[in-house]
């Protein structure tokens, strides 16, 4: 019974209601009942359940099943599921026995918890350990190069999924296609949804492309893309429409973007918290503060802070500090510890140059113990990957690189490129300013590329944070200054810097 219960979707409660009741009962659970429970604490329907799991695992201990390797596998899972990391690998270290499903629970929890890298060398000790791998191992290790945005290590795990023969299935196929389209390969993403037939493409693969398509800016081919899934009788979900009224937000498509969110009615689609999360962006990068304030006051539900930091960062974007205020109050009580929205707002005064405050907030940040993200961007040509982070003295080539970036600024200068210096948010003397930005982690990086590749190589960046206007508009000149392609993914998209331009024409 609670085997059913923890199957069966929406159900997480009355299976725990069932081991209560069972407990009561005296009836003593088994290894078999152990991993049920496991299971539905580290279900996210159930919301907060980690007490509630901890105390089983205590239970289990004291039953003597904590080493049965059905119990171990359970908790492994989850307590990697809730991003517990050191109580997953101690539980997974103390296994005398680790099958591949102890292994994939640990991969996925650390690529769902945004550590793909600790992913990566979980997968060489995976391999080191002759665990046979499976098309499950894949699919998680696709996923991660996803997040990592390498294209390199994406196209070995396709190889390697090619190479042991594995079943592909509609899911692993989806998430090849969504690795080459985070990676950069739109081109590759494209011809993998080609090759399915297309009484064979379900909502997830047209998902896929269209995200694919909005994330690299191209506006008008994500709506076409839109209209043929309606046309061969998809019918678009509510990931559908988060990712057109996405895609309509990096384009600047707002009329588009409107229509399409009125559609999500007729289409008996009701909109979430991300989706007016959309359209506050898209009407706020416009220009439309008032309108997308107005929105906000609209919505038949509390907005959420998605929906007050889209109305933040567009407060930023358009020198707006009155409804910033109001904006960021909201949020500093619907997220008190976020260092991102305190940021902004600390950038917003930057901005006006209304120092004082800049400094208050930082102080009450640093009370807080709170502390800004640092940017990093990585290059990866050939078999090498590099890191950079923004005035970095560690990178066992800084003094070239530095050199280098000095020879970059003066050519920038010759080819008029104008320093921004309203990206430097510290007040200092304009030529400290300018020293600043020429050593934003992302031109590190990119004179790192151009000191390393063969001329005309393309120059592939990911970079956490958002790219500032400073580095954009630099980025635009030296693709040009060395007839090079320089793509660029950072927190939110993809930018292709070619010939002078870039693909997003200049609205991010």
């Amino acid at each position: 019974m609670i085997r059913a219960y923890a199957n069966a979707a929406g159900c997480s409660y009355e299976a725990l209601e069932l081991y209560s009741l069972m407990r009561r009962a005296q009836v003593s659970p088994n290894n078999y009942t152990f991993p049920f429970v496991f299971r539905v604490c580290a279900s996210s329907e159930a919301g907060s359940l980690i007490l509630l799991g901890r105390v089983v695992h205590g239970e289990a201990v004291r039953a003597g099943f904590d080493s049965d390797l059905h119990v171990e596998a359970a908790l492994v899972h989850m307590y990697a599921k809730w991003g517990e990391f050191g109580d997953a690998r101690k539980v997974f270290e103390k296994m005398v026995e680790r099958n591949v499903i102890s292994w994939n629970s640990m991969l996925s929890g650390y690529t769902q918890n945004g550590q793909a890298s600790e992913a990566l060398v979980l997968f060489d000790e995976m391999n080191d350990s002759y665990v046979e791998a499976n098309a499950v191992t894949a699919l998680i290790m696709v996923a991660a190069c996803a997040y990592l945005g390498s294209l390199r290590l994406g196209r070995k795990f396709h190889n390697f999924v090619i190479d042991r023969n594995f079943t592909v299935d509609k899911n692993l196929h989806n998430a090849l296609m969504d690795m080459y389209a985070k990676c950069g390969d739109l081109k590759t993403a494209w011809e993998m949804f080609n090759s399915i037939n297309p009484s064979m493409r379900d909502a997830s693969s047209w998902n896929v492309l269209i995200s694919g398509y909005g994330m690299h800016g191209h506006g008008r081919e994500t709506l076409n893309m839109f209209s043929r899934m309606q046309a061969e009788g998809v019918d678009p979900n509510h990931i559908t429409f988060t990712s057109v009224l996405s895609a309509c937000s990096h384009a600047g498509l707002v009329n588009e973007g409107r229509q399409c969110f009125d559609e999500m009615q007729k289409l008996s689609v009701a909109p979430e918290a991300k989706h007016y999360a959309c359209v506050v962006d898209m009407l706020g990068r416009a220009g439309k503060l008032q309108e997308a304030l107005d929105l906000i006051k609209q919505m038949p539900f509390p907005p959420n802070d998605a929906v007050w930091g889209a109305l933040l960062l567009a407060c930023k974007i358009h020198r707006n500090k009155e409804l910033g205020q109001i904006a960021a109050d909201k949020l500093f009580e619907l997220q008190p510890g976020h260092t991102g929205y305190y940021v902004l707002m600390s950038n917003i005064y930057a901005a006006s140059q209304r120092w004082g405050e800049v400094v208050n907030l930082r102080q009450y940040m640093k009370n807080k113990g709170m502390k800004k993200p640092a940017a990093f961007s990585v290059i990866e040509f050939g078999e090498e990957i590099h890191g950079f982070h923004t005035a970095d003295r560690e990178h066992p080539y800084w003094e070239e690189v530095y050199r280098e970036v000095e020879i970059l600024a003066v050519k920038l200068k010759m080819a008029g490129h104008v320093p921004d210096l309203s990206c430097t948010l510290h007040d200092m003397e304009e030529e400290d300013k300018e020293l600043a930005l020429n050593l934003h982690s992302e031109k590190l990086a990119v004179a790192f590329g151009i000191m390393r590749t063969e001329s005309g190589m393309t120059i592939y960046l990911t970079k956490n944070l958002r790219v500032c206007n400073d580095c954009h508009s630099a980025l635009k000149f030296l693709s040009h200054i060395f007839d090079r392609e320089i793509v660029v993914r950072d927190g939110n998209r993809f930018h292709h810097f070619k010939g002078g331009v870039c693909s997003c024409n200049d609205y991010w």
